[in-house]
């Protein structure tokens, strides 16, 4: 049985070092080369939107996943048109962004701490508000491993804070770092 995996970096490879023992083998595709991963399965050096790449890719497949969640919905979605793909993409959507992520958990039952949406510096304000300080402001998209976040302690700080983020074309929120069921 051969995995596809989205991505090769570190968890790729772990993933790899883990399935290799049970007989799995691995085909990774990722435009960066010499990625972690292509030490224990083989790598395709392409881009996730090349239609051609993802059909080379996808070929002889069992089953794809990927490692990281900042891989193209699209991609998932093109390739779940084809063979089973897990998590599968409105999962991986839904990851893509905090906001989506966060009201998908609500919506579940999942407890998450309070936060709001800024979508411009009069949103500000009112999502301080609503979340209170100290808090930790974080882009939507494209943030991970405490990339794209910081902790906010004044209104100036989250405004600093809210330009870098959102001159990075990275819209942010803040969430509180209290779960909404403990009190401060």
């Amino acid at each position: 049985m051969t995995i596809g995996v989205l991505g090769a970096g570190q968890l790729g490879r772990m993933l790899a070092l883990a399935g290799t023992p049970l007989g799995l083998r691995f085909r990774f595709l990722d435009p960066v080369p010499d990625a972690p991963a292509a030490q224990v399965g083989v790598q395709i050096v392409d881009s996730y939107d090349d239609p051609a790449a993802l059909d080379t890719f996808s070929r002889g497949l069992s089953a794809v996943t990927y490692e990281f969640e900042n891989v193209p919905s699209a991609c998932a979605a093109w390739l779940a048109e084809r063979l089973p793909v897990y998590p599968p993409p409105r999962a991986l959507a839904a990851a893509q962004d905090r906001i989506a992520e966060k009201t998908l958990f609500q919506q579940l039952g999942i407890a998450v701490p309070r936060f709001a949406p800024v979508d411009g510096d009069a949103d500000l304000e009112r999502a301080i508000s609503h979340v209170g300080l100290p808090a930790v402001m974080k882009t939507r998209r494209m943030g991970y491993d405490g990339k794209g976040q910081a902790v906010v302690r004044t209104l100036a700080e989250a405004r600093a804070v809210f330009s870098a983020l959102a001159g990075r074309s990275r819209p942010a929120f803040p969430t509180s770092p209290t779960p909404p069921h403990v009190r401060r």
